[in-house]
């Protein structure tokens, strides 16, 4: 599990020991550094060895951001929803610096969306992309994509949040997000389903569910 990591630290140590047989100080990994490496680990596929990397982050600096935000990431993917919105919710009481990690807000609100539904906590689901969809750079640019896994972007916090207005009876609202996906697609399309009708309600489901697979197969 470890081997990528060994190699890591092994290159670091070259590096070490090269700076000082030039009377230099040795070379120490950042937390910045630890956890950049953890995110390659995360887009490699492996978020048992990611989480340890964000977890030797934290030991360097306790209170960096990116740390908690690459742990719940992680247990996001390891199924294990709880944790991930532990960690979620560490990162997004944290400052960080724009400039290193300018989605970070973005990552943990898309993230925290992601876990409340793995939960099937509708409301949280729809407070949290309130959140995402009400952040400046959201309603500015409108084409969020996270950077350590490019398949994953806005339109997943959409259909997420159209899901969970679906199962709260929110039908019109859950309407209107799957016309802002289909606009966001390219391909503007008018949802015309009777929500007051059993049958109106069942297609409106079945159209949901197949952009949701849609775009889980983009």
């Amino acid at each position: 599990m470890y081997n990528s990591k060994k190699r890591y630290l092994s290159l670091l140590t070259i590096c070490s020991m090269l700076l000082v047989m030039n009377c230099r100080a040795p070379v120490k990994p950042t937390e910045e550094d630890l956890a950049d490496y953890g995110w390659v680990i995360y887009e490699e596929g492996d978020y048992e060895e990611a989480r340890e990397w964000f977890r030797d982050a934290l030991k360097k600096d306790p209170i960096y951001a990116d740390g908690y935000n690459g742990l719940g990431w992680c247990f996001g993917k390891l199924h294990q929803a709880d944790s991930a919105v532990h960690y979620f919710a560490i990162a997004d009481s944290l400052e960080y610096d724009p400039f290193i990690t300018p989605d970070l807000t973005l990552d943990v609100y898309a993230g925290f969306t992601f876990a409340y539904n793995a939960l099937t906590q509708d409301t949280l689901v729809r407070e949290y992309a309130g959140y995402f969809f009400g952040n400046q750079n959201v309603a500015e640019e409108g084409n969020w994509t996270f950077s350590h896994e490019p398949k994953i972007n806005h339109l997943d916090v959409l259909i997420i949040r159209a899901l969970a207005e679906f199962s709260m009876g929110y039908f019109q609202l859950s309407i209107e997000s799957l016309e802002e996906i289909y606009r966001d697609m390219g391909v503007p399309k008018d949802v015309d389903a009777d929500y007051n009708t059993t049958v109106g309600r069942s297609e409106l489901a079945a159209e949901l569910e197949y952009i949701q697979n849609v775009l889980k197969n983009q």
